[in-house]
């Protein structure tokens, strides 16, 4: 009885051997197949991926020269040196000055370079300048903030009752006068700040140099 309970036990236990090692086996099949179906999804996603040698060379091609022509002229470096050029060759670097700061390309010019004391028509002259600007500025992709600023002198005229209101329209007219040349008004703002954010100490030799207007290039993109 006893011998029978055992050899029964030891046959079921080598049935569930023989089941398990069943299993294992399959799993391992299974497995195989993946591994297998994705080995095939590689090479497919390989093979189709290998590209025309010449149809590969032409698309290389327009990619380097579409980065040529869109990308390396909008560099604010780019665009920095653009500007010191051209007031180096309009002789202009005594009175116009260019910096930079945390929001981008500063071009600032002293004195009445701009306007004439009291007024907000832009000079003739400094108007062929403003051209030179526009041609290396106008097609970049960065906004331009036009500040207007002025000496601590006090203004009153009907036009103007006070500095507020002088410094606002002579950046306005800049702004103004970019827009008839071509740039997008989208790009633009203008603001006035009067006297009160001189660049120099407020000194009566310093009004001149207060005295001025602000072009600034922004890092910030439209």
């Amino acid at each position: 009885m006893k011998k029978n309970s055992f050899d029964k036990a030891k046959q079921e236990g080598v049935d569930e051997g023989i089941e398990e090692g069943e299993e294992s086996l399959l799993w391992a099949v299974t497995f195989g197949d993946m591994m297998t179906q994705i080995l095939a999804f590689f090479i497919l996603i390989l093979a189709l991926s290998v590209p025309n040698a010449e149809k590969f060379k032409e698309a290389m091609e327009q990619i380097q020269s579409h980065f040529k022509k869109t990308v390396e002229p909008t560099k604010l470096e780019v665009v920095q040196e653009q500007i010191e050029k051209i007031i180096v060759d309009e002789n202009l670097t005594k009175d116009v000055h260019l910096t930079s700061d945390t929001r981008g390309i500063v071009l600032f010019a002293s004195g009445d370079l701009f306007f004439k004391s009291g007024e907000s028509e832009l000079n003739t002259e400094i108007k062929y300048f403003l051209d030179s600007i526009n041609e290396t500025i106008k097609d970049v992709p960065y906004k331009l903030l036009v500040e207007g600023h002025t000496d601590d002198i006090p203004i009153k005229t009907e036009r103007f009752p006070s500095n507020w209101e002088l410094s606002s329209a002579r950046a306005s007219s800049v702004v103004k006068y970019f827009i008839e040349k071509g740039v997008a008004p989208v790009r633009l703002s203008a603001v006035g700040y009067a006297e009160y954010k001189p660049r120099f100490p407020k000194t009566p030799e310093n009004r001149p140099q207060n005295r001025r207007v602000e072009i600034v290039i922004l890092r910030e993109r439209v």
